[in-house]
């Protein structure tokens, strides 16, 4: 099956995305009959481009690094590829990948550039928790009746395959709760300021190695986590929750000094995420929290995350993630596309 690729963003993991496909392009072919060509990309500041026979992307790919413009690529009309919205509806692709930034509090634009997607009868593929934390019910069911796509692994955990464990190997499974430290940037933080870095300089620390944002708010305010959490309530426990909905309590006012008395009574402050039923409601939570060094959670440091599940079937599942970053959720898009074709293919 040959999937016709639109993305919207071309940041650091559409790039990466784009570099192990051309990479893993003999594999893909052989082992998971997924050929492939990027008809579309549309970015922020760099404009879009789009061609029905396929982009060249080693030029999009130097354009972008060399902080130029993608319109010479482009072989639409600017009446036709003027915007997302027209790019989608283009007819240029049959797979729309969604990578444009996070709006936490409303999900947008990348929820209505799912909805476009679903009716211009596109499969989705997204990295963005905003669609999932706002509107997830919704792009479930249009996707289930216009018989594509909507898959999502990079939205929790990167490239940690979450969802693809719960949709084939959790079959019969009820997902009762979870803990989890599912923020790897303040993960990051916290471990630097235990070896005596201030806030402020962990943040930067974090921003030099591009684990942070410019502005740092979503990550350290517990927003992000807050999202991840909502979605997957959303996802797992079949609830319907927005991350202004999670108690969520950021890492602002947690300090060195706090870190390091929590270290001499052999414990460590984590930013958990948490969610449990109770008397019939789904309850979540996102606040630091102090963690006996006898738990193994005390031990994820750095960009490392994980979360243990509490199932109806088993007492508990753990999943840890080393070392992720821009590579490994660019692997979570790859096998959500791979996905495609063994659910969707011809």
């Amino acid at each position: 099956m040959e999937l016709a690729l639109t993305l919207i963003g071309f940041g650091n993991v559409g790039r990466a995305l784009v570099r192990l496909m051309q990479r893993k392009r003999d594999d893909l072919r052989e082992r998971h009959n997924l050929t492939w060509r990027v008809t579309g990309i549309s970015t922020g500041r760099h404009g879009l481009a789009a061609d029905p026979a396929g982009l060249d992307v080693d030029a999009a790919l130097a354009a972008i690094e060399s902080g130029e413009k993608l319109d010479s690529l482009n072989r639409l009309p600017d009446t036709i590829a003027c915007d997302n919205f027209s790019l989608i509806h283009s007819g240029v692709a049959n797979t729309l990948v969604e990578l444009s930034p996070l709006n936490p509090q409303t999900g947008q634009p990348a929820l209505d550039h799912c909805r476009a997607a679903l009716d211009a009868g596109l499969h989705i593929v997204t990295a963005n928790k905003g669609p999932l934390a706002h509107s997830y019910r919704e792009l479930r069911d249009r996707a289930a009746v216009k018989g594509r796509a909507f898959f999502f692994e990079s939205t929790v955990m990167d490239g940690a395959p979450i969802f693809s464990m719960a949709r084939e190997g959790l079959q019969g499974a009820d997902v009762l709760g979870f803990r989890a430290i599912l923020n790897s940037t303040t993960n990051f933080i916290l471990t630097q300021m235990e070896g005596g870095a201030s806030f402020d300089d962990a943040v930067k620390q974090a921003q030099a190695m591009g684990v942070a944002e410019a502005d740092p708010s979503n990550d350290v305010d517990g927003w992000d986590a807050a999202t991840k959490t909502a979605v997957l309530v959303n996802v797992l426990m079949d609830g319907d929750l927005r991350p202004t909905q999670v108690d969520r309590t950021g890492i602002r006012d947690v300090t060195p000094q706090m870190l390091r008395e929590a270290l001499a009574r052999n414990e460590r402050i984590k930013l958990l995420c948490r969610a449990w039923r109770e008397g019939g409601r789904i309850r979540t939570r996102v606040a630091p929290e102090v963690v006996s060094m006898s738990d193994p959670f005390a031990l994820v440091a750095g960009t490392n995350s994980v979360i243990r599940f509490t199932l109806d079937t088993l007492p508990g599942l753990t999943v840890i993630e080393e070392d992720a970053g821009t590579e490994t959720t660019a692997f979570g898009v790859l096998a959500d596309l791979i996905a495609v074709v063994r659910h969707f293919g011809e």
